[in-house]
């Protein structure tokens, strides 16, 4: 039978504590005897215990402040963690599984004799990049700083940018093999009740061995997991994420990962930028307009112009069929081909710059693009003005301020074409209200995914396709409120 709790024996404390842990932790211990010849023993993992505030807050007052005999008391751990112990957060417990689960996470263990309660002291060494400049959602105006990998560090950094007696932290514990932390953020009173225990919900029935990241954790969570279309928002600024709470989402941590996930989300939000709100209204609503004409062009362009010289030519007028057909003289490839062989290269430059560091990435890119464009006009491989068709197509996928949105546009412009090479300018409509429909039909945690022009909230299109003047826009949209109903 394995002993639950501590015993009164310090030597037998420490054998539990050694064969509760794998010996493949680094464990370290100091014997001190304390004034009246108590033995101390003090436990700690190297690595990722903070050495020098065990030596000043932990060993130095216990083996120079204590000038005389410590009393009898009930609890002499508790009396010496609040008499001589510095650190500024102690805990007593006296359950052996919750010893070794603080020994992991970076705390000291402090054992005296004749004791049965242990002193948890948090020494954890933060070995996490400082807070630096957002990587991904650069901006203008605006904060520059981005979360970081400590799940603490990313909740000091919301709690200083929302002073707020109503937000409410909620802890949680990811992963039965890597028992990472988690954190929920909300607004109490502000977030629906019902939207709130459907996220609970998802979140209590995480059943996994290994979360590292937000992006594995809402895989679990998400209601169709083979949908392309995110059901959840990345965040990697601290502004933005202040920004979800007010509006009644709720924001969602990780340790070790160095952006949060808002729930829930709507279509319309992937193509807003927190700029739009820092602009004036005429500048904000031009590049919302800019966005959208971006996101026309992505889908329709390319199975446009494929339609156009392949089945409604007559639909071309005619000085421009003149430079279309002197263009694609002695091409190989049908048309087709021709535009899905370049789409696909441009999405092998694409990925390769994303994985190369930045600097080469970015030269790839460029320099590539260039190079194999150039080259395949050259070789006769392809017209030059399916290059530019594709390359306007290409210079629109930048205009998405969200990357996992930006993706699942491309992958729907893909089934777009193929059904324009199959059915002609019906398949364009028949993919656009396969679309539509889909969107309808979806939501993210009970919120309708294409609210509020579907279902259609008046109130909430003030800040949809464009916004109106920020003293009219609602501070809780009455999408998400009710499970949007």
């Amino acid at each position: 039978m394995i002993t639950k709790n501590l015993t009164d024996d310090i030597k037998r404390n420490k054998h539990l504590i050694y064969s509760s842990l794998a010996s493949n932790y680094n464990l370290k211990y100091r014997d001190i005897v304390l004034k009246g010849n108590i033995n101390c023993l003090i436990i700690y993992i190297d690595g990722i215990s903070d050495k020098n505030s065990i030596e000043k807050h932990i060993i130095a007052p216990l083996l120079f402040q204590i000038e005389t005999k410590l009393p009898h008391t009930s609890s002499l751990a508790l009396y010496i963690s609040k008499r001589y112990i510095s650190i500024n957060s102690t805990e007593i417990s006296s359950e052996v599984k919750k010893v070794c689960e603080s020994l992991k996470r970076g705390q000291t263990i402090i054992l005296l004799d004749n004791e049965e309660n242990a002193i948890i002291c948090d020494t954890f060494q933060n070995n996490f990049r400082k807070v630096s400049d957002a990587k991904i959602e650069e901006n203008i105006r605006g904060a520059k700083s981005a979360f970081v990998e400590s799940v603490k560090i990313n909740i000091s950094m919301i709690q200083e940018k929302l002073i707020n007696n109503n937000l409410r932290i909620e802890k949680y514990v990811f992963g039965k093999e890597n028992n990472s932390e988690g954190a929920l953020l909300y607004l109490e009173g502000t977030i629906d009740k019902n939207i709130l225990n459907k996220i609970k919900e998802k979140l209590d029935n995480v059943k996994a061995n290994y979360i590292p990241d937000t992006g594995m954790l809402m895989q679990y969570m998400e209601k169709r997991p083979f949908s392309v279309f995110p059901q959840y928002k990345t965040v990697e600024k601290p502004d933005k994420a202040v920004s979800d709470i007010i509006q009644g989402k709720a924001i969602i941590f990780v340790d070790g990962c160095s952006y949060a996930v808002t729930v829930p989300v709507v279509f319309i939000e992937f193509f807003q930028a927190f700029e739009d709100y820092s602009n004036k209204i005429v500048l904000a609503n031009f590049d919302r307009v800019i966005r959208l004409l971006a996101l026309i062009i992505i889908l329709l362009a390319s199975p446009l112009y494929l339609v156009l010289i392949s089945y409604n030519i007559d639909l071309i007028p005619q000085d421009l069929i003149y430079i279309i057909s002197e263009s694609r003289q002695n091409i190989p490839l049908p048309p087709f081909i021709e535009i899905l062989l370049m789409e696909v290269v441009i999405e092998f430059l694409r990925e390769g710059g994303l994985r190369l560091p930045s600097m080469v990435g970015q030269t790839l890119s460029i320099v590539g693009g260039i190079i194999l464009g150039q080259a395949a006009i050259n070789s006769g491989f392809v017209s030059p003005t399916t290059l530019m068709v594709i390359s306007i197509t290409v210079i629109c996928t930048f205009l998405i301020p969200n990357y996992e949105m930006s993706l699942t546009i491309r992958i729907c412009r893909f089934v777009i074409l193929i059904l324009a090479q199959i059915l002609g300018l019906f398949g364009i409509m028949l993919g656009l209200f396969a679309l539509i429909a889909y969107l309808i039909s979806i939501d993210s945690f009970s919120v309708p995914y294409f609210s509020p022009i579907a279902p259609m909230r008046q109130k909430d299109l003030q800040d949809s396709l464009i916004r109106a003047p920020l003293k009219n826009i609602s501070k809780v949209p009455k999408s998400f409120s009710k499970g949007g109903k």
